[in-house]
């Protein structure tokens, strides 16, 4: 993209190629053939160590993230995927409602959940404990090859909790376009939804829109941040856009805008509503006004 340089928040998106492993198993490596046509990436019938600055590789428990040439501050060693499955999500406190993020979503209690769309979905965590709780959530991702990550570790995370995976869809696409179309309303065609997938339409009217961007400054912070994340905003980028989905999401929510931040970063569009506390984080509620 013109203007950009390769400074920790404007680097190279990493070259990624798609195998198999172990490349004996003809299941596996028709698994990762089709992997490669959908995400328009190069397939390699064998896993090798030269060429490309990732692997994503499909093997018989996961699929995983090798990374092969360091770059954007990112090293080898292990390889990176999507487990949201790992998070508590159901010992008392991994099912209690006053759980910050729980507050900041408005989640007062069970049965009585609201519908969320996580519009920087990302690896999922945040998702998978909303829908965990009972929220209904429409994750968004738009990079592709995190995208697919994210389903992978959902539906593996779906096999011990199959009810918190029923409420919970994800969907490859910028948050931005989506927003813009749930919030329009100057009547052009086609209406807001009418060709949008039959899970989607649950989330015309979502109650909150959650904002998980890139911490600012994170990509110096080198003691701080931990490889998924280094590797992830390789993928992504620094989400230097979301001022604009922030803007979006404020028209296209119902009840509120909730954005999580670092403790001591400056809120991302002016003074809050409310804020909500965690351990190192915090959620900033902006209430929308009724429309």
């Amino acid at each position: 993209m013109a203007g950009k340089t390769n400074t920790p928040e404007h680097v190279e998106p990493p070259s990624i190629a798609v195998c198999a492993d172990p490349a004996k198993d003809i299941n596996l490596l028709k698994a990762a053939a089709r992997l490669a046509v959908d995400l328009n990436r190069p397939f390699l019938e064998k896993p090798t160590r030269t060429g490309y600055d990732m692997l994503l590789a499909v093997t018989p428990e996961r699929v995983e993230l090798r990374v092969l040439r360091g770059g954007a501050d990112v090293k080898g060693g292990n390889p990176i995927s999507a487990d949201p499955g790992d998070l508590d999500t159901t010992s008392g406190a991994g099912r209690s409602l006053n759980q910050p993020v729980a507050k900041a979503v408005g989640l007062k209690k069970r049965g009585e959940a609201p519908t969320v769309i996580d519009a920087t979905a990302g690896y999922g965590e945040d998702a998978w404990l909303l829908a965990s709780l009972g929220c209904r959530v429409l994750a968004v991702e738009r990079n592709k090859v995190v995208a697919m990550l994210l389903r992978d570790g959902l539906l593996r995370a779906g096999s011990t909790q199959p009810d918190a995976l029923q409420r919970l869809h994800v969907v490859t696409s910028d948050a931005r376009h989506l927003l813009r179309r749930i919030a329009r309303r100057d009547g052009a065609e086609p209406e807001p939804g009418e060709d949008l997938p039959e899970s989607m339409r649950d989330f015309l009217e979502p109650d909150v829109v959650y904002i998980d961007p890139m911490f600012p400054g994170a990509a110096t912070r080198k003691t701080a941040e931990r490889k998924p994340m280094k590797v992830l905003r390789w993928l992504v980028g620094g989400d230097e856009d979301c001022g604009e989905l922030f803007d979006w999401a404020m028209t296209a929510a119902l009840k509120r805008v909730v954005v999580k931040r670092p403790m001591k970063a400056d809120p991302l569009r002016g003074k809050p509503t409310i804020v909500f506390k965690g351990k190192g984080v915090r959620y900033d509620v902006y209430v929308v006004k009724k429309r």
